[in-house]
C-alpha cells in the first residue's frame, strides 16, 4: 500500500492533531467544570454541557486524524523508497 500524503505532511498532520486533541479536551473540561470565564457573560453559550460535548466530539475527530496520520507515517517508514 502506498502512502497518500508526503512524509513532511504526515508530521504536520500529527502535530496539529495532537494540539487539537489537547485543546479540545481542555476546553471541554473547562466547560464541564463551569469555568466562569467561559460560562458567564454576554457571549456565553446557553448550555455549557452541550458545548463541552461538542468539544469532546471534535477531539474524537482529531483522534481519527491522528490515527490516519500515524498510519501514513508507518507506511513511509515501511517503504522509504516511495517519493512524491
Amino acid at each position: 500500500m502506498k502512502p497518500v500524503i508526503s512524509a513532511s505532511n504526515t508530521l504536520m498532520l500529527n502535530l496539529v492533531s495532537v494540539c487539537g486533541i489537547l485543546f479540545m479536551v481542555l476546553i471541554g473540561a473547562f466547560y464541564d467544570t463551569g469555568a466562569p470565564t467561559l460560562t458567564l457573560g454576554h457571549a456565553a453559550p446557553p448550555d455549557a454541557g452541550a458545548t463541552a460535548t461538542s468539544c469532546y466530539k471534535a477531539a474524537i475527530i482529531y483522534v481519527v486524524l491522528l490515527v490516519f496520520g500515524l498510519s501514513q507515517r508507518y507506511l513511509h517508514n515501511r517503504n522509504p523508497a516511495v517519493h512524491f
